[in-house]
């Protein structure tokens, strides 16, 4: 694992066990928000020292711990889980066996061994979950009435993020967004799959 990741999750774990944002962080720790932002997401390779020791001292940890060279105690009850695109969820859990090549994160929801990790592509479900909202799934959660899902329909190439509406024993897909108007409501076939219940998202990385 390259040590931007390591330190790019490390330091998204960190701001989810402390429930701050990216520009909050900036803010407090006297950065430009775009270099924490960068240092966040992995874009930027080789942070500086000057970046990275105002971030360690933020969350009271040093230098080294936040490059994943020396444990943080508080991280170990999180739970890690895969980071999924919408397409490779198609093939979770089968896709578990290959785990070694899966990029993994860090996160305090109550999550069981299959669960998983997803980035919101689209606005379909704004504005509760704007885009690039992180959502942390369960593929063994029972879904209910109004629980929040992953989705996949035999006439849609990859998965969906919607709401699950359940009337008389009929399962309706719905999105929030007032723009998708026209995609009110899908109802579900016995075909159609639930690949996951949403039990988190976060949007600590948001600008």
């Amino acid at each position: 694992m390259k040590e931007r990741t390591k330190i790019s999750q490390i330091l998204n774990s960190l701001m989810a066990d402390k429930k701050i944002r990216i520009a909050e962080l900036a803010r407090r720790v006297n950065l430009p928000q775009p270099t924490v932002h960068r240092i966040a997401t992995g874009v930027c390779e080789h942070p500086h020292l000057s970046s990275l020791q105002p971030l360690a001292d933020f969350f009271a940890i040093n230098v080294s711990q936040l490059k994943g060279h020396e444990p943080i105690a508080r991280l170990d009850q999180l739970t890690k889980v895969p980071f999924l695109t919408f397409e490779e969820v198609l093939e979770w859990p089968i896709r578990k066996s290959e785990s070694s090549s899966i990029e993994f994160i860090l996160t305090d929801a109550a999550v069981g061994p299959m669960g998983f990790a997803l980035r919101l592509k689209d606005a379909s479900m704004d504005p509760v979950f704007p885009k690039n909202t992180l959502l942390i799934a369960d593929s063994e959660k029972m879904p209910k009435d109004r629980s929040y899902v992953i989705a996949k329909l035999t006439n849609h190439p990859e998965a969906i993020f919607r709401q699950l509406l359940v009337d008389a024993g009929d399962r309706y897909l719905k999105p929030l967004s007032p723009d998708f108007e026209h995609y009110k409501l899908t109802r579900m076939s016995n075909k159609d799959k639930i690949l996951g219940v949403v039990i988190q998202a976060k949007r600590d990385c948001e600008v």
